[in-house]
Protein backbone atom coordinates (compact mmCIF):
# COMPACT_ATOMS: atom_id res chain seq x y z
CA UNK A 1 0.00 0.00 0.00
CA UNK A 2 1.69 3.54 -0.64
CA UNK A 3 2.00 6.12 1.87
CA UNK A 4 3.41 9.41 2.70
CA UNK A 5 5.90 10.43 4.90
CA UNK A 6 7.50 13.60 5.51
CA UNK A 7 11.26 13.82 6.03
CA UNK A 8 13.00 17.44 6.79
CA UNK A 9 9.86 18.77 5.23
CA UNK A 10 9.99 16.68 2.00
CA UNK A 11 7.16 14.82 1.29
CA UNK A 12 8.06 11.15 0.24
CA UNK A 13 5.41 9.00 -1.24
CA UNK A 14 6.04 5.19 -0.68
CA UNK A 15 5.06 1.42 -0.01
CA UNK A 16 3.94 0.80 3.86
CA UNK A 17 6.31 -1.59 5.97
CA UNK A 18 10.11 -0.23 4.68
CA UNK A 19 12.80 0.13 6.14
CA UNK A 20 12.96 4.04 6.73
CA UNK A 21 16.83 3.71 6.28
CA UNK A 22 16.60 2.87 2.95
CA UNK A 23 13.29 5.33 1.96
CA UNK A 24 15.34 8.06 3.31
CA UNK A 25 18.52 6.73 1.36
CA UNK A 26 16.70 6.55 -2.25
CA UNK A 27 15.34 9.79 -2.07
CA UNK A 28 19.09 11.43 -1.49
CA UNK A 29 19.39 12.07 2.01
CA UNK A 30 22.40 10.12 2.72
CA UNK A 31 21.85 8.51 6.10
CA UNK A 32 24.92 7.60 7.74
CA UNK A 33 25.16 4.01 9.14
CA UNK A 34 27.76 0.93 9.74
CA UNK A 35 25.92 -2.22 10.46
CA UNK A 36 22.88 -1.95 8.25
CA UNK A 37 23.22 -3.11 4.62
CA UNK A 38 19.91 -4.18 2.55
CA UNK A 39 21.15 -7.10 1.60
CA UNK A 40 21.77 -8.26 5.50
CA UNK A 41 19.16 -6.51 7.13
CA UNK A 42 18.64 -4.09 10.51
CA UNK A 43 21.15 -5.58 13.12
CA UNK A 44 21.45 -1.96 15.06
CA UNK A 45 24.52 -2.22 17.01
CA UNK A 46 25.97 1.01 15.63
CA UNK A 47 23.76 3.70 15.98
CA UNK A 48 24.84 5.63 13.59
CA UNK A 49 21.52 6.11 11.31
CA UNK A 50 19.85 7.86 14.31
CA UNK A 51 17.07 10.13 13.23
CA UNK A 52 14.27 12.47 15.14
CA UNK A 53 10.54 10.87 14.57
CA UNK A 54 8.33 13.27 16.13
CA UNK A 55 5.41 11.93 17.69
CA UNK A 56 2.86 13.39 20.11
CA UNK A 57 5.00 13.60 23.22
CA UNK A 58 7.66 15.40 20.84
CA UNK A 59 10.97 14.39 18.63
CA UNK A 60 12.08 11.05 19.80
CA UNK A 61 15.52 9.48 18.69
CA UNK A 62 15.30 6.32 16.70
CA UNK A 63 17.75 4.59 14.94
CA UNK A 64 15.94 4.36 11.02
CA UNK A 65 17.71 0.95 10.17
CA UNK A 66 14.86 -0.73 12.21
CA UNK A 67 12.14 1.31 12.32
CA UNK A 68 9.79 0.86 9.35
CA UNK A 69 7.47 3.91 7.38
CA UNK A 70 4.15 4.63 8.54
CA UNK A 71 1.79 6.92 6.88
CA UNK A 72 1.73 10.02 7.97
CA UNK A 73 5.51 9.84 10.15
CA UNK A 74 7.43 13.00 10.51
CA UNK A 75 11.14 12.58 10.31
CA UNK A 76 14.02 14.78 11.09
CA UNK A 77 17.59 13.68 9.71
CA UNK A 78 19.06 17.09 10.69
CA UNK A 79 18.57 18.20 14.08
CA UNK A 80 21.35 19.41 16.73
CA UNK A 81 20.10 16.31 18.09
CA UNK A 82 20.97 14.35 15.52
CA UNK A 83 24.33 15.36 14.77
CA UNK A 84 25.56 15.29 17.99
CA UNK A 85 24.73 11.76 18.53
CA UNK A 86 26.21 10.57 14.96
CA UNK A 87 29.26 12.60 16.09
CA UNK A 88 29.68 10.75 19.27
CA UNK A 89 29.42 7.55 17.84
CA UNK A 90 32.09 8.49 15.25
CA UNK A 91 34.24 9.43 17.83
CA UNK A 92 33.59 6.37 19.52
CA UNK A 93 34.42 4.16 16.61
CA UNK A 94 37.45 6.10 15.85
CA UNK A 95 38.56 5.42 20.18
CA UNK A 96 41.14 2.68 19.35
CA UNK A 97 41.46 3.14 15.57
CA UNK A 98 44.90 3.47 13.75
CA UNK A 99 45.71 6.63 12.19
CA UNK A 100 47.09 4.40 8.93
CA UNK A 101 44.58 5.52 6.49
CA UNK A 102 47.62 6.64 3.72
CA UNK A 103 48.63 2.96 3.14
CA UNK A 104 44.81 1.01 4.32
CA UNK A 105 43.48 -0.56 0.70
CA UNK A 106 40.11 0.95 1.92
CA UNK A 107 41.17 4.57 1.39
CA UNK A 108 38.69 6.55 -0.52
CA UNK A 109 36.21 3.96 -0.28
CA UNK A 110 36.00 4.23 3.49
CA UNK A 111 33.00 4.93 5.13
CA UNK A 112 34.49 5.46 8.43
CA UNK A 113 36.68 8.21 6.76
CA UNK A 114 34.18 9.48 4.45
CA UNK A 115 31.88 10.35 7.91
CA UNK A 116 34.44 11.18 9.66
CA UNK A 117 34.74 14.71 7.31
CA UNK A 118 30.60 14.58 7.18
CA UNK A 119 30.13 14.32 10.73
CA UNK A 120 32.93 14.61 13.07
CA UNK A 121 36.12 16.67 12.21
CA UNK A 122 37.13 16.76 15.58
CA UNK A 123 40.95 16.76 17.25
CA UNK A 124 40.72 13.70 19.55
CA UNK A 125 40.23 14.24 22.82
CA UNK A 126 42.05 10.60 24.21
CA UNK A 127 44.34 10.86 26.83
CA UNK A 128 45.19 7.39 27.81
CA UNK A 129 46.63 4.71 25.92
CA UNK A 130 45.16 3.42 23.05
CA UNK A 131 44.11 -0.66 23.20
CA UNK A 132 46.18 -2.34 20.38
CA UNK A 133 44.92 -4.92 18.24
CA UNK A 134 46.59 -7.60 16.64
CA UNK A 135 47.49 -6.33 12.63
CA UNK A 136 47.69 -8.42 8.85
CA UNK A 137 46.60 -11.75 10.53
CA UNK A 138 46.11 -14.41 7.82
CA UNK A 139 42.93 -16.18 8.13
CA UNK A 140 42.62 -18.02 5.02
CA UNK A 141 43.30 -18.61 1.24
CA UNK A 142 41.78 -14.98 0.35
CA UNK A 143 41.43 -12.74 3.39
CA UNK A 144 43.51 -10.71 5.89
CA UNK A 145 42.44 -9.18 8.91
CA UNK A 146 43.26 -6.10 10.61
CA UNK A 147 42.06 -6.37 13.97
CA UNK A 148 42.74 -2.82 14.90
CA UNK A 149 40.38 -0.86 11.82
CA UNK A 150 37.41 -3.18 13.13
CA UNK A 151 34.54 -0.79 13.54
CA UNK A 152 32.67 -4.36 15.30
CA UNK A 153 29.85 -3.63 12.56
CA UNK A 154 29.28 -7.27 12.78
CA UNK A 155 28.39 -7.33 9.18
CA UNK A 156 30.75 -9.59 8.44
CA UNK A 157 29.66 -12.23 10.83
CA UNK A 158 25.97 -12.08 9.86
CA UNK A 159 27.22 -12.55 5.80
CA UNK A 160 28.87 -15.80 6.82
CA UNK A 161 25.92 -17.39 9.12
CA UNK A 162 23.03 -15.63 7.66
CA UNK A 163 23.77 -15.90 3.99
CA UNK A 164 26.61 -18.11 2.85
CA UNK A 165 25.13 -20.72 5.76
CA UNK A 166 28.89 -20.86 7.63
CA UNK A 167 29.66 -19.18 10.53
CA UNK A 168 33.27 -18.81 10.21
CA UNK A 169 34.02 -15.51 11.70
CA UNK A 170 32.92 -14.03 15.29
CA UNK A 171 33.29 -11.53 17.81
CA UNK A 172 35.33 -11.94 21.13
CA UNK A 173 36.00 -10.27 23.80
CA UNK A 174 33.80 -7.12 25.59
CA UNK A 175 33.82 -3.33 25.40
CA UNK A 176 36.59 -1.30 23.86
CA UNK A 177 38.48 -4.37 23.70
CA UNK A 178 36.13 -6.53 21.33
CA UNK A 179 37.54 -7.92 18.47
CA UNK A 180 36.87 -9.81 15.20
CA UNK A 181 38.51 -13.18 14.98
CA UNK A 182 37.88 -16.98 13.80
CA UNK A 183 37.06 -19.88 15.71
CA UNK A 184 40.00 -21.24 17.40
CA UNK A 185 42.50 -23.51 14.51
CA UNK A 186 39.51 -22.68 11.76
CA UNK A 187 39.89 -20.78 8.73
CA UNK A 188 37.49 -18.66 6.49
CA UNK A 189 37.33 -20.90 3.74
CA UNK A 190 34.10 -20.22 2.35
CA UNK A 191 33.58 -19.88 -1.39
CA UNK A 192 32.31 -16.60 -1.09
CA UNK A 193 34.29 -14.99 1.63
CA UNK A 194 35.48 -12.01 -0.24
CA UNK A 195 32.19 -10.74 0.10
CA UNK A 196 33.22 -9.82 3.31
CA UNK A 197 35.75 -7.42 2.24
CA UNK A 198 33.06 -5.23 0.15
CA UNK A 199 30.62 -5.38 2.98
CA UNK A 200 33.53 -4.15 5.96
CA UNK A 201 33.05 -0.13 6.21
CA UNK A 202 36.71 -0.03 6.88
CA UNK A 203 39.91 -1.78 5.85
CA UNK A 204 39.82 -4.43 8.50
CA UNK A 205 39.26 -7.14 6.07
CA UNK A 206 41.24 -7.07 2.85
CA UNK A 207 41.66 -9.30 -0.54
CA UNK A 208 45.06 -10.90 -0.44
CA UNK A 209 44.19 -11.00 -4.06
CA UNK A 210 43.70 -6.84 -4.03
CA UNK A 211 45.71 -5.77 -1.17
CA UNK A 212 48.51 -3.28 -1.80
CA UNK A 213 47.95 -3.22 -5.53
CA UNK A 214 46.43 -0.34 -6.30
CA UNK A 215 45.21 2.99 -4.64
CA UNK A 216 41.70 3.44 -5.29
CA UNK A 217 41.72 6.82 -6.40
CA UNK A 218 42.72 5.39 -9.26
CA UNK A 219 40.70 3.07 -10.56
CA UNK A 220 37.83 2.99 -13.47
CA UNK A 221 34.85 1.42 -12.94
CA UNK A 222 32.46 -0.10 -15.35
CA UNK A 223 29.72 -2.23 -15.37
CA UNK A 224 29.30 -5.30 -16.89
CA UNK A 225 28.94 -9.03 -16.66
CA UNK A 226 31.20 -12.25 -15.10
CA UNK A 227 31.18 -14.92 -17.73
CA UNK A 228 32.75 -17.27 -15.06
CA UNK A 229 29.35 -19.75 -14.93
CA UNK A 230 26.32 -19.42 -16.86
CA UNK A 231 24.63 -17.51 -13.28
CA UNK A 232 26.16 -14.15 -15.06
CA UNK A 233 26.29 -12.05 -12.19
CA UNK A 234 26.42 -8.24 -12.71
CA UNK A 235 29.43 -6.86 -11.49
CA UNK A 236 31.68 -3.67 -12.09
CA UNK A 237 35.33 -4.11 -13.22
CA UNK A 238 37.94 -1.68 -11.84
CA UNK A 239 40.45 -0.94 -13.77
CA UNK A 240 44.02 0.94 -13.00
CA UNK A 241 43.83 4.08 -14.98
CA UNK A 242 48.03 4.34 -15.24
CA UNK A 243 48.63 0.68 -17.10
CA UNK A 244 45.04 0.04 -18.16
CA UNK A 245 45.27 -3.43 -16.51
CA UNK A 246 41.99 -5.13 -14.82
CA UNK A 247 42.40 -4.98 -11.15
CA UNK A 248 39.22 -6.38 -9.37
CA UNK A 249 36.04 -7.48 -10.46
CA UNK A 250 33.03 -6.83 -7.80
CA UNK A 251 29.34 -7.35 -7.36
CA UNK A 252 26.74 -4.43 -9.18
CA UNK A 253 23.36 -5.25 -7.49
CA UNK A 254 21.17 -6.75 -9.50
CA UNK A 255 17.78 -7.99 -7.71
CA UNK A 256 16.86 -10.51 -11.06
CA UNK A 257 20.22 -12.46 -11.05
CA UNK A 258 22.91 -12.02 -7.87
CA UNK A 259 21.35 -9.47 -5.46
CA UNK A 260 24.46 -8.01 -3.60
CA UNK A 261 26.39 -10.76 -4.10
CA UNK A 262 29.22 -13.39 -6.33
CA UNK A 263 31.35 -15.91 -5.40
CA UNK A 264 34.99 -15.81 -5.20
CA UNK A 265 35.77 -17.64 -8.36
CA UNK A 266 33.98 -15.14 -10.81
CA UNK A 267 35.46 -12.42 -8.64
CA UNK A 268 39.58 -13.95 -9.50
CA UNK A 269 38.53 -14.92 -12.74
CA UNK A 270 40.22 -11.67 -15.05
CA UNK A 271 43.88 -12.50 -14.59
CA UNK A 272 43.49 -13.99 -18.11
CA UNK A 273 42.89 -10.70 -19.44
CA UNK A 274 46.11 -9.29 -18.44
CA UNK A 275 48.48 -11.79 -19.85
CA UNK A 276 49.19 -14.04 -22.83
CA UNK A 277 47.19 -11.51 -25.24
CA UNK A 278 47.20 -11.45 -28.85
CA UNK A 279 48.63 -8.05 -29.83
CA UNK A 280 48.45 -8.35 -33.53
CA UNK A 281 46.81 -10.36 -36.72
CA UNK A 282 49.39 -13.02 -37.63
CA UNK A 283 49.25 -15.64 -40.85
CA UNK A 284 51.18 -18.85 -41.08
CA UNK A 285 53.31 -19.00 -44.43
CA UNK A 286 55.42 -22.15 -44.52
CA UNK A 287 55.29 -22.76 -41.09
CA UNK A 288 56.83 -19.28 -40.16
CA UNK A 289 54.18 -16.83 -38.58
CA UNK A 290 54.23 -13.55 -39.84
CA UNK A 291 52.71 -10.79 -37.84
CA UNK A 292 50.65 -8.61 -40.39
CA UNK A 293 48.32 -5.65 -40.93
CA UNK A 294 44.49 -6.11 -40.27
CA UNK A 295 43.95 -5.36 -43.99
CA UNK A 296 46.28 -8.15 -45.07
CA UNK A 297 44.71 -10.99 -42.62
CA UNK A 298 41.09 -9.77 -44.12
CA UNK A 299 42.77 -10.64 -47.45
CA UNK A 300 44.13 -13.73 -46.95
CA UNK A 301 40.70 -14.59 -44.89
CA UNK A 302 38.80 -13.71 -48.09
CA UNK A 303 41.49 -15.93 -49.88
CA UNK A 304 40.96 -19.09 -47.75
CA UNK A 305 37.37 -18.71 -47.65
CA UNK A 306 37.28 -18.46 -51.55
CA UNK A 307 36.11 -15.62 -51.74
CA UNK A 308 37.15 -12.88 -53.33
CA UNK A 309 37.35 -9.05 -52.64
CA UNK A 310 35.90 -8.55 -56.32
CA UNK A 311 32.64 -10.04 -55.59
CA UNK A 312 30.22 -9.61 -58.80
CA UNK A 313 26.55 -10.01 -59.27
CA UNK A 314 24.24 -11.98 -56.62
CA UNK A 315 24.46 -15.23 -59.19
CA UNK A 316 28.27 -15.01 -59.40
CA UNK A 317 28.16 -14.53 -55.40
CA UNK A 318 25.86 -17.43 -55.00
CA UNK A 319 28.44 -20.03 -57.30
CA UNK A 320 31.27 -18.59 -55.21
CA UNK A 321 29.42 -19.21 -51.94
CA UNK A 322 29.00 -22.56 -53.77
CA UNK A 323 32.79 -23.35 -54.62
CA UNK A 324 33.67 -22.65 -50.88
CA UNK A 325 35.34 -25.54 -49.17
CA UNK A 326 33.04 -27.01 -46.02
CA UNK A 327 33.52 -24.91 -43.61
CA UNK A 328 33.14 -25.56 -40.00
CA UNK A 329 32.21 -22.46 -37.48
CA UNK A 330 32.78 -22.62 -33.43
CA UNK A 331 31.71 -19.95 -31.76
CA UNK A 332 32.92 -20.72 -27.78
CA UNK A 333 29.74 -20.66 -25.16
CA UNK A 334 31.65 -17.74 -23.95
CA UNK A 335 30.92 -15.50 -26.90
CA UNK A 336 28.22 -12.65 -27.19
CA UNK A 337 25.07 -13.32 -28.58
CA UNK A 338 26.11 -11.06 -31.69
CA UNK A 339 29.09 -13.17 -32.03
CA UNK A 340 27.07 -16.45 -32.08
CA UNK A 341 24.70 -14.63 -34.71
CA UNK A 342 27.03 -13.82 -37.02
CA UNK A 343 28.52 -17.20 -36.95
CA UNK A 344 25.69 -18.10 -37.68
CA UNK A 345 24.90 -15.98 -40.57
CA UNK A 346 27.90 -16.99 -42.26
CA UNK A 347 27.39 -20.48 -42.10
CA UNK A 348 23.83 -20.04 -43.67
CA UNK A 349 25.61 -17.74 -45.94
CA UNK A 350 27.60 -21.06 -47.43
CA UNK A 351 26.62 -24.19 -48.69
CA UNK A 352 28.25 -26.82 -47.05
CA UNK A 353 28.81 -24.43 -43.73
CA UNK A 354 27.91 -26.06 -40.19
CA UNK A 355 27.99 -23.70 -37.34
CA UNK A 356 28.26 -24.82 -33.13
CA UNK A 357 28.71 -23.31 -30.01
CA UNK A 358 31.71 -24.69 -27.97
CA UNK A 359 31.27 -25.68 -24.31
CA UNK A 360 34.97 -26.27 -23.89
CA UNK A 361 36.24 -25.03 -19.90
CA UNK A 362 35.31 -27.99 -17.45
CA UNK A 363 31.95 -28.00 -15.45
CA UNK A 364 32.93 -26.47 -12.04
CA UNK A 365 30.77 -26.59 -8.56
CA UNK A 366 27.19 -25.81 -8.43
CA UNK A 367 25.17 -24.59 -5.05
CA UNK A 368 22.31 -23.62 -3.68
CA UNK A 369 23.34 -20.19 -3.87
CA UNK A 370 24.88 -18.20 -6.81
CA UNK A 371 27.56 -21.31 -8.26
CA UNK A 372 26.42 -22.99 -11.68
CA UNK A 373 28.07 -26.09 -12.62
CA UNK A 374 28.32 -24.61 -16.39
CA UNK A 375 31.18 -22.61 -16.59
CA UNK A 376 29.72 -20.81 -19.80
CA UNK A 377 28.06 -17.49 -19.64
CA UNK A 378 25.96 -17.81 -23.35
CA UNK A 379 24.74 -21.40 -23.43
CA UNK A 380 21.21 -20.49 -23.17
CA UNK A 381 22.37 -17.63 -26.35
CA UNK A 382 23.15 -20.56 -28.20
CA UNK A 383 19.72 -22.40 -27.64
CA UNK A 384 17.45 -19.47 -28.19
CA UNK A 385 19.47 -18.94 -31.64
CA UNK A 386 18.97 -22.09 -32.02
CA UNK A 387 22.79 -23.27 -32.82
CA UNK A 388 23.70 -26.91 -31.87
CA UNK A 389 25.79 -26.99 -28.63
CA UNK A 390 28.41 -29.35 -28.57
CA UNK A 391 30.75 -30.23 -25.67
CA UNK A 392 34.48 -30.92 -25.52
CA UNK A 393 34.94 -30.85 -22.15
CA UNK A 394 35.27 -34.57 -22.31
CA UNK A 395 36.92 -36.76 -23.69
CA UNK A 396 34.47 -38.17 -26.34
CA UNK A 397 35.73 -38.02 -30.00
CA UNK A 398 34.84 -34.76 -32.00
CA UNK A 399 32.63 -33.39 -28.87
CA UNK A 400 29.81 -34.56 -30.12
CA UNK A 401 30.01 -33.33 -33.70
CA UNK A 402 28.50 -36.14 -35.93
CA UNK A 403 29.82 -35.05 -39.31
CA UNK A 404 32.87 -36.16 -40.41
CA UNK A 405 35.55 -33.71 -41.28
CA UNK A 406 35.71 -33.87 -45.60
CA UNK A 407 39.59 -32.91 -46.71
CA UNK A 408 40.25 -29.53 -47.45
CA UNK A 409 38.14 -28.44 -44.56
CA UNK A 410 38.29 -24.86 -43.32
CA UNK A 411 37.82 -24.01 -39.76
CA UNK A 412 36.71 -20.66 -38.08
CA UNK A 413 37.15 -20.58 -34.47
CA UNK A 414 35.95 -17.79 -32.42
CA UNK A 415 36.52 -16.90 -28.45
CA UNK A 416 38.48 -19.40 -27.41
CA UNK A 417 40.66 -17.39 -25.10
CA UNK A 418 41.48 -20.34 -22.03
CA UNK A 419 40.55 -23.68 -20.96
CA UNK A 420 40.94 -24.97 -23.99
CA UNK A 421 40.94 -28.72 -23.37
CA UNK A 422 42.51 -32.05 -25.43
CA UNK A 423 39.83 -32.94 -26.83
CA UNK A 424 39.10 -29.64 -28.86
CA UNK A 425 42.67 -29.13 -30.04
CA UNK A 426 42.51 -33.04 -31.83
CA UNK A 427 39.14 -32.17 -33.53
CA UNK A 428 41.35 -28.90 -34.93
CA UNK A 429 44.05 -30.51 -36.15
CA UNK A 430 41.72 -32.35 -38.60
CA UNK A 431 41.47 -28.82 -40.73
CA UNK A 432 43.85 -28.36 -43.88
CA UNK A 433 43.05 -24.33 -42.68
CA UNK A 434 42.69 -22.82 -39.41
CA UNK A 435 41.28 -19.26 -39.03
CA UNK A 436 41.16 -18.08 -35.65
CA UNK A 437 39.47 -14.86 -33.54
CA UNK A 438 40.95 -14.98 -29.92
CA UNK A 439 42.03 -12.88 -27.32
CA UNK A 440 44.96 -14.59 -25.80
CA UNK A 441 47.35 -17.17 -27.54
CA UNK A 442 47.17 -20.93 -27.00
CA UNK A 443 47.92 -24.22 -28.15
CA UNK A 444 44.71 -23.52 -30.83
CA UNK A 445 46.46 -19.94 -31.69
CA UNK A 446 49.52 -21.37 -32.55
CA UNK A 447 48.01 -23.83 -35.20
CA UNK A 448 46.31 -20.99 -37.00
CA UNK A 449 46.89 -20.08 -40.52
CA UNK A 450 45.49 -16.77 -39.83
CA UNK A 451 45.11 -15.32 -36.63
CA UNK A 452 42.91 -12.28 -35.63
CA UNK A 453 43.37 -10.58 -32.39
CA UNK A 454 40.07 -11.02 -30.15
CA UNK A 455 38.83 -9.07 -27.54
CA UNK A 456 37.97 -10.49 -23.23
CA UNK A 457 35.24 -9.41 -21.99
CA UNK A 458 36.34 -6.59 -20.05
CA UNK A 459 37.19 -4.96 -23.71
CA UNK A 460 33.66 -6.45 -25.55
CA UNK A 461 30.46 -4.64 -26.11
CA UNK A 462 27.85 -7.65 -26.62
CA UNK A 463 25.18 -9.01 -24.73
CA UNK A 464 24.86 -12.23 -22.98
CA UNK A 465 21.80 -14.66 -21.87
CA UNK A 466 22.11 -16.49 -18.32
CA UNK A 467 20.74 -19.87 -17.78
CA UNK A 468 17.36 -18.68 -16.85
CA UNK A 469 16.82 -16.28 -19.97
CA UNK A 470 18.32 -13.09 -18.37
CA UNK A 471 20.03 -10.30 -20.96
CA UNK A 472 22.53 -8.32 -19.57
CA UNK A 473 25.16 -6.20 -21.34
CA UNK A 474 28.86 -6.45 -21.08
CA UNK A 475 30.82 -3.13 -21.19
CA UNK A 476 34.54 -2.14 -22.59
CA UNK A 477 36.37 -1.51 -19.52
CA UNK A 478 39.98 -1.36 -20.75
CA UNK A 479 41.02 1.29 -22.82
CA UNK A 480 42.81 1.99 -26.18
CA UNK A 481 40.90 -0.64 -28.32
CA UNK A 482 40.49 1.74 -31.54
CA UNK A 483 42.95 -0.65 -33.09
CA UNK A 484 41.16 -3.60 -32.23
CA UNK A 485 37.86 -5.03 -34.50
CA UNK A 486 35.30 -6.58 -32.44
CA UNK A 487 35.15 -10.25 -33.52
CA UNK A 488 31.28 -10.04 -34.65
CA UNK A 489 32.57 -7.43 -37.41
CA UNK A 490 35.54 -9.73 -38.59
CA UNK A 491 33.02 -12.37 -38.90
CA UNK A 492 30.10 -9.86 -40.59
CA UNK A 493 33.65 -9.14 -42.86
CA UNK A 494 34.01 -12.33 -43.97
CA UNK A 495 30.36 -12.91 -44.66
CA UNK A 496 29.87 -9.75 -46.93
CA UNK A 497 33.14 -10.81 -48.49
CA UNK A 498 31.67 -14.17 -49.52
CA UNK A 499 28.09 -12.57 -50.41
CA UNK A 500 28.58 -9.34 -51.60
CA UNK A 501 25.83 -7.90 -49.08
CA UNK A 502 26.79 -5.71 -46.13
CA UNK A 503 24.18 -7.56 -43.21
CA UNK A 504 24.40 -5.32 -40.99
CA UNK A 505 24.51 -1.62 -39.85
CA UNK A 506 26.50 -1.84 -36.97
CA UNK A 507 26.20 -3.23 -33.88
CA UNK A 508 22.39 -1.71 -32.79
CA UNK A 509 21.79 -3.36 -36.69
CA UNK A 510 22.86 -6.53 -35.68
CA UNK A 511 20.90 -6.65 -32.46
CA UNK A 512 17.47 -5.90 -34.48
CA UNK A 513 18.54 -8.36 -36.51
CA UNK A 514 18.75 -10.79 -33.50
CA UNK A 515 15.48 -9.75 -32.27
CA UNK A 516 13.64 -10.76 -35.14
CA UNK A 517 14.60 -13.98 -34.29
CA UNK A 518 11.34 -15.81 -32.27
CA UNK A 519 12.61 -15.80 -28.91
CA UNK A 520 13.68 -12.62 -28.37
CA UNK A 521 10.45 -11.23 -30.06
CA UNK A 522 9.15 -7.46 -28.18
CA UNK A 523 12.83 -7.34 -26.90
CA UNK A 524 14.41 -4.14 -27.82
CA UNK A 525 18.11 -5.66 -27.74
CA UNK A 526 19.43 -1.67 -27.90
CA UNK A 527 17.70 -0.79 -24.58
CA UNK A 528 18.37 -3.09 -22.26
CA UNK A 529 18.62 -0.73 -19.05
CA UNK A 530 21.66 -1.42 -15.81
CA UNK A 531 20.36 -4.49 -14.78
CA UNK A 532 19.18 -6.10 -17.68
CA UNK A 533 16.10 -7.77 -19.22
CA UNK A 534 14.11 -11.56 -18.32
CA UNK A 535 12.79 -12.71 -21.41
CA UNK A 536 9.18 -14.06 -21.40
CA UNK A 537 8.89 -17.18 -24.18
CA UNK A 538 7.95 -20.65 -23.99
CA UNK A 539 11.83 -21.10 -24.97
CA UNK A 540 13.22 -19.95 -21.59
Amino acid sequence: MSIKITADGKTIETEEGRQLIDVLNENGFGIPHFCYHPGLGPDGNCRMCQVEIITPRGPLMTISCNAKVTDGMEVVTNSERVKAARAAVEEFLLLNHPLDCPICDKAGECTLQNYYMDHDQKDSRQEFKRFKKSKAIDIGPTLILDQERCVLCDRCVRFLRDWAGDEQLYIAGRAHEAFLTTFPGKEVTSPYSLNTVDLCPVGALTSKDFRFSTPTWFLKRTPSVCTTCSRGCSIRIDVDARDNKVKRLRPRHNPHVNGYWMCDEGRLNYKFVNTDRVGACVVTRNGERIETSTENAMAELRSIFNAGADVGTSEGSKNKAEAAKKIFVLASATCTLEEMFAARVLAASVAEASPYVVRHVPDGVEDHLLRKSDRHPNVKGAELLGIPVVDFTTDVAAGGIDEAVPGGSVLLAVGFDYEIQETLEKFCKQFSKIVMIAARESNLTRMAHVLVPGLTFAEKEGLIVNFEGHIQKLSPALDGLWDKTPPWQVIAEITESITGESRFDGIAGLRKAIGQEAAFSGVDLNVLGPTGIRLKTPNV
